[in-house]
């Protein structure tokens, strides 16, 4: 396995009415976090189309399609939308976020990370980088852990997120391709 220093650039990019001041406190965290070096890309549009008829919440796979299309052949770079809206994922339901296994593209939906108690701008940050982090592995290969402790945990509920630390055991630690993981 390649080992890298960090995982490649990646492209913060805004869907929706994404506050900027947001995206930049994402930016700061994932560079002190896990080394991870962060840019905002152009904004994305939440495009009618990607609505769900039944739940009203937007398709995770139609937004990470969009960010595919746009992300060019051969980029060595990542994006991460986050998106002011909820997301549903085919054949699962409601998702805080989905990645391309291995691929360059992932989507984190900010309407779910509102919710629940306590949900101020802090919590709100924290929720946000602890699934980013999330994202970002499974973009890098890795997969579910069963330690509910563990940033790779799935998040089924608010709760799930809440009870993770923002960082990952040592099993998926070592099975990241990138290092420069700095330990909660």
């Amino acid at each position: 396995m390649i080992r890298r220093n960090g995982p490649p650039p990646v492209e913060l990019v805004p869907v929706g009415e994404v506050p900027m001041g947001l995206l930049q406190n994402l930016g700061d965290d994932l560079r002190a976090r896990a080394g991870v070096q962060c840019s905002v890309g152009g904004a994305m549009p939440l495009a009618g189309e990607w609505r769900d008829a039944e739940s009203h919440l937007y398709r995770s796979g139609d937004i990470m399609q969009a960010l595919i299309a746009s992300h060019g052949a051969g980029a060595r770079s990542w994006k991460l939308a986050i998106a002011d809206a909820g997301l549903c994922a085919e054949g699962v339901g409601p998702v805080f976020g989905e990645a391309a296994m291995d691929g360059c593209c992932a989507v984190i939906g900010l309407l779910p990370l509102r919710h629940g108690s306590g949900a101020d701008a802090d919590v709100l940050r924290g929720r946000l980088l602890t699934e980013a982090l999330h994202e970002l592995a499974h973009l890098d290969g890795a997969d579910h852990c069963g330690r509910e402790s563990c940033v790779m945990y799935p998040s089924r509920h608010i709760a799930d997120t809440d009870r993770k630390a923002a960082g990952f055991c040592d099993d998926c630690r070592r099975a990241l391709k990138w290092r420069g993981l700095r330990k909660p």
